[in-house]
């Protein structure tokens, strides 16, 4: 009889060998989020992230040493993963939304689950990343055992492994704090204010993620502003002065400089101080010019200069080349999209990092949103939205703006037998149509007796750019057939704004036959660019849209703005101008009382200095413009530079944001004018 021989047992591998792989598994889908999502793969950005990945893994594994050896094992695979899902979470949502998801965005994953489809597709297109950074947990699923550490450690292992991890995270951030050049500075994003793709940038996924929990918890710190808030003025003398002496555009009452003396609270003390010193803008020859007219504002889904063609979307060509008109017109992109896009337009204030800010606003006092200002006025005010009503939960922010406000799913119902037949039992699609909302709603309040002011935001110019997943990019898919494009993607886009096109015409059309076309102004901006045109690790179809690279901060977010109403004037702006200057500058046309000091745009039909910001601290003036991100100032031909003016403006763009952010998150606008 053989003698049976057993197989040697596994001896594990030692505790070290672990600890390298959990640090080598953490530095690598890290390297993997760098490498397929971050446009700046080298620089200063790669050595902090690394840095501060050390001590989080050391802490990954030291939970992986409380229990028996499968006890460990399972806990491994628990911390691996969740690291995996979290940095591949982040590629997916930025694949879908141009932008990365925050700590207040995961209350609604119930609603940003609508774009399963969008989410499979992210996942299809980025699907090489999302494999690459699951390859630390698949390979220790299976060697596992190897290494794994086989018993738990002793605690003074454990308060070694904690020692350690506390000095590397001390390092990292004195290493931080030596970068602190610039207002996107890595010392600044560590310490003082938060965004999140500058953040994603700079410390990584992990870290990103530890710093927005840090200021959603802990709010961020008032930082005091050294120098100007307001922005240098042209020292150019005037050949003649203004014969008409007008007013300042604030309101009487605001006295901030008393305010300040008797404020306990340091920040509100703060802020009254700020707003004392911010230079109001003056009333002129347009003021009140729009008094009394009619207002249909629209923030256009997707919405981009390419997709005005005199051919194709012939009614936006006339508006856009009529009335008011700005040749350096602006959208930045901002962290929550579309309702970040919003929040910019109708309020006149920087969206605030690590929030939802339009949802953040429902509870608080929006004293200077035109539904609020307007219906004081007597102004029927009304607000539709061709999506789900509850979507960024509008149906209570919207009407907390001062709207009557009907999405899909509260009143607003949309006729597809126009598009699809008798017979059709459609009743929602996606994109819905921006045409049938307009048809559906326009008599609502174009045949009222009182005065009306109207919000759309539109949604069929939405991604996904293909004729398989667009309905209204489906629907006009003729009408591009023959455009000289080489992708599908761009005829697509261009097919979905067609309906944009159609809603403007059927909104005239009803102004006309009612008579009241000069006498109700129409204003529309995007929400954002195209980004869905534009993604990571995808063919740049907004490029071969534009016929140019369209990729840096100023070329991306260039826009076009609609003004207009039926007899006016035209009027050329060419100063750089942008979504957050049109509250103040509306409010000035309707003769509103409003006080510009509080608002972060200008009315850019007066005299005051312009000044376009970005989420990343990048901006334009007058006498140039500035990339944070390469902190390179190139001047405008013929400027004359004035001292230390890149200090300046970028001190004015810090205390934007900051104070627009303290104005929402401190209800400011009720402690100035509640009840």
């Amino acid at each position: 009889m053989k003698e049976r021989r057993h197989a040697a047992p596994v001896k594990p591998a030692p505790a070290w060998a672990f600890l390298l792989y959990l640090l080598l598994a953490f530095v690598w889908m890290e390297l993997i989020f760098r490498l397929f999502v971050v446009d700046r793969f080298f620089g200063v950005g790669l050595f902090l992230s690394f840095l501060f990945t050390l001590p989080l893994a050391l802490l990954g594994y030291l939970l992986c040493t409380f229990g028996n050896e499968k006890v460990n094992r399972g806990v491994a695979i628990g911390v691996l993963a969740a690291v995996a899902l979290i940095i591949s979470s982040q590629i997916v949502y930025y694949g879908i939304f141009g932008t990365f998801y925050i700590l207040y965005s995961v209350k609604n994953v119930g609603q940003v689950m609508q774009f399963w489809r969008d989410a499979l597709l992210s996942i299809l297109r980025n699907l090489p990343a999302v494999l690459l950074v699951w390859v630390p947990v698949a390979v220790y699923g299976v060697f596992g055992k190897r290494l794994a550490p086989a018993n738990r450690i002793v605690w003074k292992a454990k308060g070694l492994l904690v020692g350690t991890a506390a000095a590397l995270q001390l390092i990292a951030v004195l290493i931080t704090l030596c970068f602190n050049q610039g207002d996107t500075s890595p010392a600044r994003l560590y310490t003082k204010t938060f965004s999140v793709d500058e953040s994603m940038a700079n410390f990584g996924v992990l870290t990103t993620a530890q710093l927005d929990i840090k200021y959603f918890v802990f709010g961020e710190e008032v930082e005091e502003l050294e120098g100007d808030v307001s922005l240098p003025t042209d020292e150019q003398e005037d050949p003649e002065p203004e014969p008409v002496v007008y007013k300042k555009n604030v309101i009487d009452m605001l006295n901030f400089e008393s305010l300040a003396e008797k404020e306990t609270d340091k920040t509100l003390r703060q802020m009254h101080e700020y707003f004392a010193s911010i230079t109001p803008t003056m009333q002129n020859e347009y003021t009140g010019k729009f008094k009394g007219k009619n207002l249909i504002f629209i923030v256009a889904e997707g919405f981009s200069p390419y997709a005005v063609n005199e051919t194709l979307t012939p009614t936006l060509y006339k508006l856009s080349h009529e009335g008011i008109q700005c040749t350096d017109y602006y959208t930045p992109g901002w962290g929550v999209s579309t309702s970040d896009g919003e929040y910019a337009s109708l309020l006149g204030l920087m969206p605030a990092s690590g929030l939802h800010s339009m949802e953040y606003s429902a509870d608080r006092n929006m004293y200077f949103s035109l539904g609020n200002m307007l219906k004081k006025q007597g102004y029927g005010t009304y607000a539709y939205h061709n999506h789900t009503y509850t979507y960024y939960k509008r149906h209570k922010s919207h009407p907390n703006l001062g709207y009557t406000y009907k999405g899909i799913g509260n009143g607003l119902t949309l006729d597809y037998r126009e598009y699809y037949g008798e017979n059709t039992k459609k009743k929602s699609v996606w994109p819905n149509s921006d045409y049938l909302m307009a048809k559906a709603t326009a008599a609502e309040y174009m045949d009222s007796d009182q005065p009306f002011h109207t919000y759309y935001l539109t949604v069929s110019g939405h991604l996904r750019y293909t004729f398989m997943g667009n309905t209204m990019s489906a629907y006009h898919k003729d009408e591009v057939a023959d455009l000289p494009y080489e992708s599908d993607s761009v005829k697509a886009y261009l097919a979905c704004q067609i309906e944009l096109d159609l809603m403007v015409k059927e909104l005239i059309d009803n102004l006309e036959s009612r008579g009241i076309a000069e006498e109700t102004v129409i204003v529309l901006t995007a929400d954002h660019y195209p980004y869905g045109l534009q993604q990571a690790n995808e063919t740049d179809y907004y490029s071969e849209l534009a016929g140019r690279d369209t990729k840096s901060t100023f070329e991306k977010y260039r826009n076009t703005l609609i003004m207009w109403h039926k007899g006016i004037e035209s009027i050329v702006v060419e100063e750089p101008t942008y979504s957050i200057d049109l509250l103040p500058t509306i409010s000035n046309l309707f003769g509103l009382e409003y006080d510009s000091r509080l608002l972060m745009g200008r009315d850019f039909l007066s005299d005051a200095p312009a000044l376009v910001c970005f989420a990343d601290g990048s901006w334009v003036t007058e006498y140039g413009r500035y990339d944070a991100g390469s902190k390179i100032f190139t001047a405008n031909e013929g400027k004359d530079i004035p001292e230390n003016y890149v200090k300046t403006v970028s001190n004015v763009v810090s205390g934007k944001f900051t104070y627009s952010k303290l104005i929402l998150k401190n209800d400011y606008y009720d402690r100035l004018f509640g009840e």
